[in-house]
């Protein structure tokens, strides 16, 4: 069955006889964000005590504190925290927290303006210096929040300091934390060490960094940051348990890589990997057995 569009103009929650009574029911304050969000590409301002800070917003996207959007909608902040997990686990919105601020992204609500979105960004973009930059931006942004989209990615892609071929970036980040190699927390955590390495060199250094999915997929995120404190001694993969290695051979099987740190590799003299987990013999593209 098709689904059809109506258009109704923002304001309608200020309208007195509209106007919510009390705290907001969860349609109220989804429709509050519905009508919220920017309508062309803009740049707003963020104060925090005495920083100020400038940020972008695209079609779709708005951005207030945890605190404005309680007072706002009559609700406590732990509420609306509730609310914005629930509305991401569902794929509907994606939010990024900065200096205090929360930038929640729509991710169908371009969908949702059809008709006439179109025509506004073109109208838009026609009058603006930095039309090509604008469509990558919001070309990057729309392959992001496509649906399938691995919890935890946009966050984890924001903080990586190359922002290239987010598609192969999704899968690479989705088959990581599904093959249990990393915990999201963890792999979130050395991520932004990895970016901190690369934060202040130039930019004709910058180009050395490697892509994201080539990052995830060489199991870089183990690897340890110049100037960091030693790493823990590495687990010995004889204490590895069947489950364990379950899920290292699955990763194996897929993305046709092995870990040096787990030992020789299935086949090879000296692998680790118990017999009765080899009776089904595990088989890479290079024909490795």
């Amino acid at each position: 069955m098709s689904k059809a569009y109506i258009l109704i103009a923002r304001g309608c929650l200020k309208h007195p006889r509209f106007k919510p009574r009390g705290p907001f029911s969860q349609f109220e304050a989804w429709y509050w964000l519905m009508e919220s969000p920017a309508y062309v590409p803009r740049d707003v301002t963020i104060t925090n005590g005495r920083n100020r800070l400038t940020v972008r917003l695209e079609p779709g996207q708005l951005t207030y504190s945890i605190r404005y959007l309680a007072k706002a909608w009559q609700w406590s902040d732990k509420r609306v925290q509730r609310f914005l997990s629930a509305l991401e686990f569902d794929r509907s919105v994606t939010t990024q927290t900065t200096t205090g601020q929360t930038v929640i992204t729509l991710c169908n609500w371009a969908k949702y303006q059809r008709p006439d979105f179109e025509a506004t960004t073109q109208s838009a973009t026609a009058t603006t210096t930095a039309t090509t930059t604008n469509k990558k931006e919001r070309k990057e942004r729309k392959n992001i929040c496509a649906s399938g989209e691995p919890e935890g990615f946009v966050d984890w892609y924001a903080i990586y300091p190359k922002k290239k071929a987010p598609q192969a970036a999704k899968k690479a980040f989705a088959k990581v934390l599904s093959s249990g190699l990393i915990a999201l927390p963890v792999l979130m955590e050395r991520t932004r060490a990895f970016a901190a390495t690369w934060a202040n060199e130039p930019k004709d250094r910058r180009q050395y960094i490697p892509y994201p999915a080539s990052w995830l997929n060489d199991g870089s995120y183990d690897d340890e940051p110049e100037g960091a404190e030693p790493a823990p001694a590495p687990i010995d993969p004889r204490s590895f348990t069947d489950e364990n290695w379950r899920k290292r051979l699955d990763y194996f099987r897929d993305a046709d890589k092995w870990i040096d740190k787990w030992g020789p590799k299935p086949g090879e003299p000296g692998c680790l990997v118990p017999a009765h987990l080899l009776l089904t013999p595990v088989s890479n593209s290079k024909g490795a057995a």
